[in-house]
């Protein structure tokens, strides 16, 4: 592995051939930016991630090397109060190759994370088991070469704790990637809570428990911003929404062939009361959301959820009423007509993100950005990226990026065989390497790993996630010319792998058989221990409800237990 790679690569890097003594008990960030709490708290961070397993208590052996015992840190706009947005200014520069203190210099808060992260990966521990840090001398200059980055996560299939979902955002910072795309609701669960239509989760909710409070998102979204990571929220309709029933008659009923009634899975858009309620919904998540854009979803309206419609008397009078006979397709085009009038209405500068199926049907609005998922080989998702871009929409790629399919070997990297790659071998996906004009390739905004839930939670969330999804934010950050071969890439991967493991998070082993200089260990429970509230299971904790049934039940064994034992004693 590297010593002091920085990951994804930057587009200009020079290293020295020496490395500076670094003492994490002495290393200062200073910046004659005061007040400026986003830089505060990602000072504090850095002071610890950067040595990870570093103790007060820990001597630190220095030899003699040169040390360095700074970092002085120049954001040139000043401090901001803002989310952060698609065009946010991530450049940056470094230079640690001087004796009397390394320099950061960026034009933003947004650069100056990103530059924290890099320096922070410039710093490496000794091997050779002395407990000491080093500085690899460097000159970095640098940015992003695509500004929408994201990871998105499905927490509707199941559930996922606040906690977990700030685990992910960690990493994603420090692997510079900015989107976090939230898959909210789905045809399973809806734990998304609305202040206005409290129903929606309290029926659509798997239990009360597995929700998301307005505090909860709030906090969420403010956890993200301080790691310049934007959150963009997905309510997919008018299919998919089998867990919208919480408002009464928003879902179609639905029939088999025989009339035999079926689980509603798709919106009644012939209902006024209907249009009411998601004015009103969309409008309170556009107010609660901070991002400029907001994804609506609109994908896999396939043939049974359409039935719905043609099958249900109501919703077929009224098509026959307005000139739409029995084809359900320009019922579709009015449902994402008005929704797209009613957003428009709400907030005019909000951008609407679809699945790229809307735009098939050419009924998405101006300006609105295209989300690729579709296509086999790579072939296929190319033929894709040019056929969006052809029509002048602008596109975020997320075909050969889907996280949640795993198969046996290192799928991080390399292309199978033939080259007609299946998704994976993530590293090797460009987004723009289709053969459209240099017009077409500057509206591609950049991609995204989808982590769908079926067979996703907490318990395995993030060694499925990193450090696959590493592979994509270098292809998303880096100059394609300088990370054309995922051989030269592995020894840096293998470094940051480590890295990540080394601050305490279990990702998992990417390629062949190899090691890391610490190992992953667990502590086990004492059990030893008689007291059941003091003794914790292996691992994390699973929180439990206890019933007032189960409170009542104790009550009356515990009772009937001491009034046996007293009629014993006297008879």
């Amino acid at each position: 592995m590297t010593k002091g790679g920085v990951w994804p690569l930057p587009w200009s890097i020079t290293y020295s051939n020496d490395s500076f003594s670094i003492s994490p008990s002495t290393f200062q960030f200073t910046t004659s930016l005061t007040g400026c709490q986003i830089i505060d708290r990602a000072f504090q961070r850095y002071r610890i991630i950067s040595f990870p397993g570093y103790k007060s208590s820990s001597s630190f052996y220095s030899e003699k090397a040169t040390s360095v015992n700074s970092v002085s840190v120049t954001v040139s706009s000043g401090c901001s109060t803002d989310y952060p947005q698609l065009e946010m200014d991530e450049s940056y520069s470094i230079d640690s190759t001087s004796s009397n203190g390394s320099t950061i210099t960026a034009n933003s808060v947004w650069g100056t994370l990103r530059a924290l992260e890099s320096f922070s990966h410039l710093i490496y521990k000794d091997t050779s088991g002395q407990f000491r840090w080093w500085l690899r001398q460097a000159r970095i200059s640098d940015s992003p070469r695509f500004p929408h980055r994201g990871i998105m996560l499905d927490s509707a299939r199941h559930y996922l704790s606040v906690n977990m979902i700030k685990r992910n955002l960690e990493l994603m910072a420090q692997n510079k990637m900015n989107v976090f795309h939230w898959h909210l609701v789905d045809t399973e669960a809806f734990p998304y809570t609305s202040t206005k239509y409290p129903d929606m989760s309290a029926k659509g909710a798997y239990t009360p428990k597995h929700v998301y409070s307005v505090a909860q998102i709030q906090d969420i979204i403010d956890f993200a911003r301080d790691r310049g990571i934007r959150v963009i929220p997905e309510f997919d309709t008018p299919g998919h929404a089998g867990g919208w029933h919480g408002f009464p008659g928003l879902l179609s009923a639905c029939f088999d062939h025989l009339g035999n009634s079926m689980l509603p899975n798709i919106i009644d858009p012939t209902q006024t009361q209907n249009w009411d309620f998601l004015s009103n919904f969309f409008g309170e998540a556009l107010d609660l959301f901070k991002d400029n854009y907001f994804h609506f979803g609109g994908d896999e309206v396939l043939d049974d959820m359409l039935q719905c419609w043609s099958r249900n008397k109501n919703v077929s009078s009224w098509m026959e009423a307005n000139n739409m006979g029995n084809d359900t397709s320009l019922l579709l085009n009015y449902y994402y007509k008005n929704l797209v009038q009613r957003v428009q209405q709400h907030k005019n500068t909000t951008t609407m993100i679809f699945w790229e199926e809307v735009f098939d049907m050419n009924v998405a609005p101006n300006g609105s950005v295209a989300h690729a998922w579709k296509g086999e080989t790579m072939k296929d998702i190319m033929d894709e990226m040019f056929d969006i871009t052809s029509r002048g929409h602008r596109a975020i790629l997320s075909t050969c990026w889907y996280l949640n399919y795993i198969r046996y070997g290192p799928d991080w990297g390399y292309i199978d065989g033939n080259g007609t790659m299946t998704r994976g071998s993530y590293y090797e996906c460009d987004p723009t390497n289709f053969n459209g004009t240099a017009a077409q390739k500057a509206l591609v905004l950049g991609g995204e790993a989808p982590m769908w839930g079926e067979y996703v939670d907490g318990t395995n969330l993030i060694p499925r996630m990193w450090p696959r999804a590493s592979a994509v934010a270098e292809r998303l950050w880096s100059d394609p010319a300088q990370t054309t071969s995922a051989d030269a890439a592995w020894p840096r991967l293998h470094e940051f792998r480590c890295r990540m493991m080394s601050r305490g998070y279990e990702v998992e082993p990417p390629n062949n058989p190899d090691y890391c200089p610490d190992f992953w260990d667990v502590t086990l429970p004492d059990y030893s221990n008689d007291n059941p509230s003091t003794t914790s299971p292996p691992g994390g904790s699973p929180t439990t409800t206890t019933s007032a049934a189960c409170n009542l039940h104790t009550f009356f064994s515990v009772t009937l237990t001491i009034i046996f034992a007293f009629l014993l004693n006297v008879f």
